[in-house]
């Protein structure tokens, strides 16, 4: 009867054990390290607000070794009272020059720094997978060059999609 009641505990604890992983498993994250240059046509407004439009354009990696060219265009508007209202789209091309297209929207931080969401809008091949997520980034000016980190929760299948990269 003893080994009974262990046997009874054992099973007990490797079902619930299951049970939990599979209730808590974790969400994998999909992250886009990107590197630009910017260029902008600036307009300040005699009440003290200003709207400009950019373009930035660089280079990608994720953590999926990914890889590529990223072309972001969009407009800002700042306002006297120092509101901040960015908006853009980005097209992402990968090393074998399928293509994802993106939005950033930021309403918070300054021109230089900020955070904002973005999501990704439409994409060919594999990347379609990621279609209507949603992401966070982050994102610093410098002088002559800007960086931004996106993360992005996502999926064990869309994980596994990506580390196999199949169309």
């Amino acid at each position: 009867m003893h080994k009974y009641k262990d046997f009874i505990k054992v099973l007990f604890i490797f079902f619930a054990s299951i049970s939990i992983k599979t209730v808590f498993a974790e969400n994998e994250i999909y992250i886009l390290n990107s590197h630009y240059k910017t260029s902008q046509t600036m307009f300040n407004l005699s009440d003290g607000s200003n709207y400009n439009t950019w373009n930035m354009k660089g280079s990608w990696t994720d953590n999926f070794s990914n890889f590529g060219s990223v072309n972001c265009v969009g407009q800002a508007q700042s306002s006297k009272q120092k509101n901040l209202s960015i908006y853009g789209v980005c097209e992402i091309k990968d090393e074998k020059k399928l293509k994802k297209w993106w939005t950033i929207e930021r309403n918070i931080g300054v021109t230089e720094l900020g955070v904002g969401k973005s999501v990704q809008l439409a994409a060919e091949g594999y990347w379609s997978v990621l279609n209507g997520t949603n992401c966070n980034y982050a994102i610093k000016h410098g002088e002559e060059y800007s960086y931004s980190i996106t993360k992005c929760k996502i999926t064990n299948n869309q994980a596994k999609i990506l580390s196999n990269k199949v169309n």
